[in-house]
């Protein structure tokens, strides 16, 4: 106990090798020794309240505080087992159905923290069954919420938040605002599984909110340390080191005043992993160490598989591959026992790094095989997350839809007490409006003779747009298989190469235009800024495939809202396609291509440029006669056609091309002008 609160004063107190530290504070190992244990000093008093206890009811409640104690607090897991066995024992003797169900609940806490995740999800649904069956609302979401952290460490994200949502439900149906706040705290983990990091920051701060409303309760300071440290979490994966390492502090100070020893070493394991990020390694391995000594001590056996995996990573940093590949294979061992598919995931991703490193490229692959497979079975739960929300608003509304038809029901029956005496009124009111309809009959009957020209004339321009988006959805369905397989296969191509890293940046690239096109295919009109955003990420991906010679420049007017302003989707991309494979690609000797593209406002148009230097049209012209496939490109064509039609009676022309030459009269681009009409 001593040397582990001097480890914890030298984290609190060391200098962190360049990362921004909080300032020193002079403490005495000693003083820590007395003031800084009240979760122990707690669960001795409970241990001899114990004694002196008669009633069976009190007991029970003596033993599950001591269970939440050692399991979630000290880390002392077995210790924990042994009460639980105490209540089962009472159980037994006494018969008792509901003492029963609450052992299978303490039962279902022990082994969540032994990492005995299916058999921890049984004991909570046999709790569960036994508070729905006697309609017990108090003890409900408490055991949802430990079902739905079982959920995320198996890595069934999708049932993780359903059942996440029910507890929060739960939790405000009987004004609990401290199961809110855990709650609110494992949905942030939820997202930050996910990648939505903004989400999960969120969540963080709402249980932050909540807990500094609830005092200085003893489960209040321990859960407000672990939402500081899965905010810290947050902000290390957007590499804001800073904010992380500051908040990782905070959480170890107040969990080592408390006492808390399992959320001290997950606060340990964390600073480690900012040194780890800032190149330090020496620090990083210490620190990761001594968080795994004290997991191995308190057989936290759920989190020495992230242990195992954290230094096994540093020790690979460090150039120690035999020792990295021995904590790797030790972690894919335990990971499977627990059928924990997040952390089997990552041990398969850091031995193919290591194989990598160690030039064994044929197990390098077969990891990395491994891995991609795992990675997709776990973050394709980000579409089920999606469609729960949906499902779960769905609900919602069905809720709202249900209480709007009572009371339109109360309505109804309140206005039916009344209506002998509106009667008469209402024979009056229909006369009147049987006279207004047939006012308006005749009306309508003259003006439809006077509009049945212009509306011929409505119904062909009408269907002349009709025609051209449906040609433009037909050019779209001609070109994109082509482009899109193209960007796959050089993507494909990075990976076999071992450039993990550049694939999966143009992963995240490719993804985003198609979500894009997705989203722009249907609409008529779409912002500015989504125009952009399709247009970036389509010419980030033609880079792809012409590495080195494409650069680019877009301006937008600043006096522009592009979150407001809108206009037809997909103009822009036919003419930066033909500045491109018209243009930059022909130049002699793989010369660098530049697009310039500037958007201004006049008036309630967009006066939209588009520059290139590539090789001219005449040159462009003369290349497409001499070559054997002769396409015939109609994107430019039909996107003239869309933006006359949006002209309506204003109809111009609405494309200017200029051929840029210099002093000797050779092309050195082409200048294309458009005059985009703003959608309202």
């Amino acid at each position: 106990m001593l040397r582990f609160i001097a480890i914890v004063g030298f984290v609190l107190l060391s200098s962190s090798d360049g990362i921004t530290q909080s300032p020193r504070v002079n403490v005495k190992e000693h003083d820590i020794v007395v003031k800084h244990d009240p979760v122990r000093r707690k669960s001795d008093s409970l241990k001899m309240l114990l004694r002196t206890t008669m009633l069976d009811a009190d007991k029970v409640t003596i033993y599950g505080q001591l269970i939440s104690n050692y399991v979630g607090a000290l880390g002392e897991v077995k210790v924990g087992r042994q009460y639980a066995d105490s209540i089962r024992r009472l159980a037994d003797d006494l018969n008792d159905e509901k003492i029963s169900a609450t052992s299978d609940y303490y039962y279902g806490l022990v082994e969540r923290y032994e990492g005995k995740y299916v058999r921890s999800l049984n004991h909570f649904q046999r709790h569960l069954n036994y508070c729905n069956a006697v309609g017990d609302t108090i003890e409900t979401p408490g055991t949802l919420f430990q079902m739905a952290v079982v959920q995320q460490m198996l890595g069934n994200y999708e049932n993780s938040l359903n059942i996440g949502y029910k507890a929060i439900a739960a939790y405000e149906k009987n004004r609990d605002s401290y199961g809110l706040a855990i709650t609110f705290m494992h949905v942030g983990i939820l997202f930050g599984r996910l990648k939505s990091t903004e989400e999960a920051i969120v969540m963080y701060h709402k249980a932050l909110t909540i807990f500094d409303t609830l005092g200085s309760e003893l489960k209040v300071k321990m859960n407000k340390a672990r939402v500081l440290i899965n905010l810290g979490t947050a902000y290390k994966s957007i590499k804001d080191y800073s904010r992380a390492k500051k908040l990782f502090s905070q959480s170890l100070a107040l969990s080592h005043a408390v006492g808390a020893n399992r959320i001290t070493t997950t606060a340990l394991s964390n600073i480690g992993d900012i040194f780890k990020e800032s190149q330090q390694y020496d620090s990083a391995l210490r620190y990761n160490l001594e968080a795994l000594r004290l997991r191995e001590e308190a057989f936290q056996i759920d989190k020495i598989p992230t242990s195992w995996l954290t230094v096994g990573e540093t020790y690979m940093y460090l150039g120690k591959h035999d020792k990295a590949n021995d904590f790797f294979l030790r972690a894919l061992s335990l990971s499977k026992q627990f059928q924990s598919r997040p952390a089997t995931r990552d041990a398969y991703e850091q031995l193919s790094k290591l194989n990598a490193l160690q030039l064994s490229f044929q197990k390098a692959f077969e990891y990395n095989q491994l891995f991609m497979a795992m990675k997709d079975s776990v973050l394709n739960e980000e579409t089920a997350r999606q469609l729960n929300e949906l499902k779960t608003k769905y609900e919602s509304q069905e809720k709202d839809k249900q209480i709007v038809i009572l009371k339109k029901t109360k309505e109804i029956q309140v206005k039916e007490m009344q209506r002998q005496a509106t009667l008469n009124k209402a024979y009056v009111s229909g006369l009147l409006s049987v006279l207004i309809v047939a006012a308006l009959v005749i009306y309508i009957v003259r003006q439809h003779l006077r509009l049945t020209a212009k509306s011929n004339l409505v119904k062909e321009a009408d269907y002349k747009r009709q025609l051209t988006e449906l040609e433009m959805k037909a050019l779209r369905a001609q070109i994109n298989p082509h482009f899109l397989f193209n960007c796959m296969n050089a993507i494909d191509l990075m990976i076999i190469k071992g450039q993990s890293e550049k694939a999966s940046a143009y992963l995240a690239k490719f993804s985003k235009l198609v979500r894009l096109i997705l989203e722009n295919t249907e609409a008529a009109a779409v912002t500015l800024e989504s125009e952009m955003a399709l247009l970036e990420a389509y010419i980030q991906l033609e880079e792809l495939r012409l590495p080195g010679r494409i650069a680019y420049r877009i301006s937008v007017d600043k006096s522009i809202g592009t979150e407001s302003t809108y206009l037809p989707s997909m103009v822009l991309q036919p003419v930066v396609e033909n500045a491109i494979w018209h243009g930059i690609v022909h130049k002699e000797n793989g010369g660098k291509g530049n697009i310039l593209i500037d958007v201004q406002q006049r008036d309630k148009e967009l006066l939209c440029t588009i520059e290139d230097n590539g090789v001219g049209r005449d040159k462009s012209q003369q290349l497409r006669n001499n070559s054997i496939m002769h396409h015939k490109s109609l994107g430019m064509k039909i996107t003239e056609e869309r933006l006359r039609l949006r002209n309506g009676k204003h109809a111009r022309q609405c494309i200017h091309i200029t051929d840029l030459k210099d002093t000797l009269n050779h092309p050195i681009g082409t200048r294309v002008t458009m005059h985009i009409p703003i959608a309202e």
